[in-house]
Order: C-alpha cells, then structure tokens, then sequence
C-alpha cells in the first residue's frame, strides 16, 4: 500500500484529536459558561486563566499539549509496530494536523485558539531538546513580562534557533519537512499573535497575575512593595535552577555509557542515527574501516565509515529496490539479500546485490529462491549460503523451504554465482528463519521457527551439505557455549535474542573472551561468560538528544581486528562500543 494512503487516516484522527477543545469543554463543566462570550473570547489555557483562575490556566495548557504530543509521538511508532509503511514524515504530517485542529476545530466552526501548547507538544515529540529550550525560554519572559503572548513568540523563537543551530542540513531530504513546519508555525504563531502585539505596543495588553495583589480600604489596587522583592527573588531563583537544569541536561547529553568486564572495559564512543525510523541487521567490513546498516522499513543500507578516532562518518545511504532482510560482508564488497517490496513479494523470488565499500553496485542482481530469510559467506568467499522459506510462508506449489550453497568464484577472479548445494526441511511447521555460521564455516546452524528446532548442517563438503542433526531450540537466555574450540558457533535461542561471540586481544584462547547479547526490554546488553552462563556486566544504552529515550538492540556485530561492537536499534540509532584495556584511557 501506498505509504501516503497509509498516513492519510493518521493525519484525519490527529485532526479531530487537535480539535477538542478542552478550554471550551472546562470552562462550561466549572462555571456553565461560553469561553469565546468572555475575556477575549478564545478558548485557550490563557483565556481560562483570566476566567476561572490560575489552576485551569495550568490544565488546560497540559491538555492542549498532551493532544500534540500523543498523536505526534505515538501514531508513527503505532503504525510501524501494526506492519505498515508510513513515510518518514508522518510524524511532521501528525504535528501540523493537531496544531491546525487546535486552531481551527471543526467542533466550534473553526474558530479555535492559538495553539501554543498544542505546537508545544507536538514539537516535544519531534525534537526534545529544542521544545525543552522553548519551554525554558518562554517560562522566564512569562515571569519578567507576564505577557504571555510575549512569552510564546519568545519560545518560538528560541525553538527556532535551536534546532537550526543543532540540525546539519536543515533543508536536506531528511529535515526538509520539519524545517518547514518550524518556519510555518513562526508565521503562523505572529499571526496569530497580531493583535495581542498591538496591545502590547499600546500599553493596553493584560498581564497574567502570578502573585496576589494587596486590596486597601479605598478599594485601589497595588502591589505591596514585598510582593514584588519576593516576585523578583524567585525570578532570580528559578532563572538559576534553569541554569542548573540546563548544565544538567548538557552533561546527561554527552554522557557515554560505559561496563568493566574482566580486564577490559567497554565504552559507547560514538552514535549515530539512520533517520531511517528503524535499524536491523549490521556487518563490519574492510577490517573494521566500514559498517553498514540495514533500515528494512524504508528499503536502505547506510554505510558508514569508522575513523581512526573511532567516530561513524556517513559515505552512503543506498536506495534499494527491495526490502533488506540480510548483510555480509566478504574481503572486498557488500552482500545485501532482498526481498521484493510491498505485495511482489508473494509472487517474485528474491535477490541479492553486490556493493562496493563506497556504497556503489557491483555486477547484476543474482536471484534466489522465494521469501529469503538469511545469507552468509563462508570466510574463505568461495560460498554464499542462502537461506529460504518457500511454500512455509504460503503456497502448497511453492518449493521447500531450503538452503542454497551458492559457488561464487575461485580466489583467482569472480565467476557467475551457482547453486552448488541444496538442503531441504522438509519436517512438519518447518519455517527457517536465521543462520548461523561456525568461525571456520564447515558447519551451520538453522532457526527453524515453526518446528521450534535448530539444524545443524555439516559444510565439510560444499556441494554435499548433509543435516547431522535437529534439536528444539533452547529456551535459555544465554546461548550455549561453543563446543569446538577452534570453530566456534553461538548457538540461537528460543528468544529470538541477538548474540556475537567477543575474543580480547592477544593471544588466540577460546577462553579468551566473552558472550554478548542483546537486551531489547532492558534497553542495553549483556554479557557472559559462555562456559558458565555468569553475568560480566550490562551496558546500557540511551538514545534521543538528551540521553532519555530506551532504545531496542535489534543487531549486533563485532570487530576483532578494531576491538568494535556495533549495535543497531529498533529507534533507527547506531551505537559504536569500543574494547580497552581496563587501565587504558580511551578516546570520549
């Protein structure tokens, strides 16, 4: 389905949702009255205030941003969680409807308020940091001023300058959309404001009343001279708590996480993210100098270039035809196995590509069998093995789900792929799902998801693999430790969970090192040692610009010759960890 078609409805319901008008609904539940016939006549948290005191000025303020933030953080992720497509701007798309429902709702005749704390909470969802910034700004020209129209242009502003100042390439494909909501809302918000800044200029605006007021006898009015030395020593107050909330913030920002195992502590060197919404399967390549990243919702690998100061540098961000379900790297290029996008892929066999390190294709598209699952190159790149599910996923008439070894040239120059090795499973509910290499490639291991069983195959001989045994798949957490020491296998688990075996520099030993897995509930990783099953330490890992947000480890991928572990997350973020000696200083 069309990825617009599939927002169009979100938008609708966050219009309706904008649209409730909640200064109008309280003001009629408190005092039975009709908001828009008092005061200035709008339905919003200021307007309330004035009317029916400072505590609704506050409720109706966090409702009016809860209807911004709710939609515009939650439909996204709930359409991506349901199996759909949205386009990458649906977030934006969400933000702008809630905002015009506040301000023209549908309910009142689209007569409505001004949407500030809509606006609010809609660019909370979208960008943390500068709504936080925003906020700060217009809570301190709220409380020198008491002009709140004042204070909102002032929060515009500093959310403006914020995210311009924070966004690369504010007006590349990637931003473009939320760039011009930003500018649009400035307009939109001094329009808005127009008349409350002729009111200002003459004097004649009304001023929000944060403190109470001394009534003498006569009946005049003033301000006791008290009051406001105590007015201004809470200005004073709250400006440097802001100062304090904002060093916080900053240092929580730059905090990298960090977990001693052995000898050896991991720390989180760099972040990136995809843009993409969603980050999967990973592989380092060119000895650790590149990492590419699958993102399956939007059909791209990213590539990436590692520095020497252990820092991820954009090179590529590959547009594919199909939906990436597998990456491998091999000596000199990129394998990316797809599976036809949208409906096709219930009636064309899938395919993989070949990359160059710089992002560029290498040679045609070799096709494989129907609904890919998994591939992987044995170490010595004579072999592909291509994993399928056939009739497993549909189909009476399909073939069976299989493995294909695929012969993909001598060392001496590449030569047209071609199926050398066929394994079937043909055992009722098989479905295979992943594969598993050994570190010397002469064995594999399959995740037969249906059966609830793992295959291991024996390699020894490409062109006659043979299954030397099925067992259900186990459901400990913690995979089981290799049984050969000199070819290595991590065996899968009923969870689904990813892990990677980590060897510490120096000599070969295959006690020499540790299990790492993935923690998606816990928002980190884990490790282990593998023989014993004991807990080395968690690492946990944060996202968004404040350091805040969970994320979901989806991939994992270690790098022996860099001492790199590379994680990829279901919020789209790429984490880089690097290994060092515990009494080392590493690079922050």
């Amino acid at each position: 389905m069309n990825p617009y078609a599939v927002a169009a409805p979100a938008v609708l319901m966050a219009y309706l949702i904008g649209g409730i008008p909640f200064g109008f609904l309280t003001a009629r539940w408190v005092k039975g009255i009709d908001i828009r016939t008092v005061g200035s006549g709008n339905i919003g948290a200021t307007n309330v205030g004035r009317v029916l005191g400072f505590r609704f000025f506050v409720l109706v303020f966090l409702l009016d941003m809860l209807k911004g933030f709710l939609p515009t953080y939650g439909f996204p992720r709930a359409l991506a969680e349901a199996g759909w497509r949205p386009p990458p701007e649906l977030g934006v798309l969400v933000a702008l409807a809630t905002i015009l429902g506040h301000n023209f709702p549908i309910y009142l005749g689209f007569r409505g308020g001004k949407g500030v704390a809509t606006s609010l909470g809609a660019v909370l969802a979208l960008d943390m940091a500068a709504a936080l910034a925003s906020a700060s700004g217009f809570v301190i020209i709220l409380l020198v001023t008491r002009y709140v129209s004042a204070s909102s242009l002032c929060g515009g502003l500093v959310f403006l300058i914020v995210y311009f100042s924070r966004v690369k390439e504010p007006w590349g494909r990637d931003h473009f959309a939320m760039s011009a909501l930003i500018i649009g809302l400035m307009i939109l918000l001094f329009v808005r404001h127009r008349k409350n800044l002729a009111r200002i200029a003459a004097g004649t605006e009304p001023k929000v009343s944060l403190w109470k007021k001394a009534t003498p006898r006569g009946g005049e009015t003033k301000t006791a001279p008290r009051s406001g030395r105590i007015a201004w020593l809470l200005v004073v107050v709250l400006a440097v708590a802001s100062l304090g909330v904002a060093r916080g913030l900053a240092v929580q920002a730059t905090r990298r996480s960090q977990v001693t195992v052995g000898r050896h502590t991991l720390t989180e060197v760099a972040r990136v993210g995809t843009e993409h919404q969603r980050a999967e399967r990973l592989t380092f390549a060119d000895r650790g100098r590149r990492l590419a990243v699958t993102c399956p919702r939007y059909e791209r690998v990213v590539l990436y270039r590692v520095t020497e100061s252990e820092e991820l540098e954009l090179v590529r961000d590959i547009e594919l035809e199909g939906r990436p379900v597998a990456v491998w790297a091999t000596a000199d290029r990129l394998f990316v196995l797809e599976r036809p996008a949208g409906d096709a892929r219930h009636v064309e066999p899938g395919w993989w590509e070949a990359f160059d390190f710089q992002g560029d294709p290498v040679g045609s598209k070799v096709r494989v069998g129907m609904y890919p699952d998994d591939l992987a190159v044995t170490p010595d790149g004579l072999h592909a093995l291509v994993l399928t599910s056939g009739r497993a996923e549909g189909g009476a008439h399909r073939p069976a789900p299989a493995l294909d070894v695929v012969a993909l040239g001598s060392k001496s120059g590449w030569e047209p792929p071609r199926v050398v090795g066929h394994v079937t499973f043909e055992g009722p509910g098989d479905d295979p799902a992943r594969l598993t290499l050994s570190a010397t490639g002469r064995r594999v291991v399959v995740t037969l998801l249906g059966s609830n069983q793992v295959a291991a195959i024996d390699l020894a001989d490409p062109a006659h693999p043979q299954i030397i045994g099925r067992s259900p798949l186990p459901e400990s957490e913690v995979p089981d430790p290799p049984d050969a020491p000199d070819d290595r296998i991590v065996m899968p688990v009923a969870s689904g969970r990813e892990a990677v075996w980590i060897t510490w520099p120096g000599p070969p030993d295959a006690k020499d090192g540790c299990l790492a897995r993935t923690l998606p509930r816990d928002s980190g990783l884990a490790f282990h040692d593998p023989f014993t099953h004991r807990s080395l330490g968690r690492l946990t890992l944060r996202s968004g610009a404040m350091n805040l947000s969970a994320t979901r480890p989806t991939g994992l991928a270690f790098n022996p010759d860099r001492g790199l572990l590379a994680v990829a997350s279901r919020s789209g973020s790429v984490h880089l960890i690097a290994m060092k000696p515990a009494t080392a200083r590493h690079h922050e």
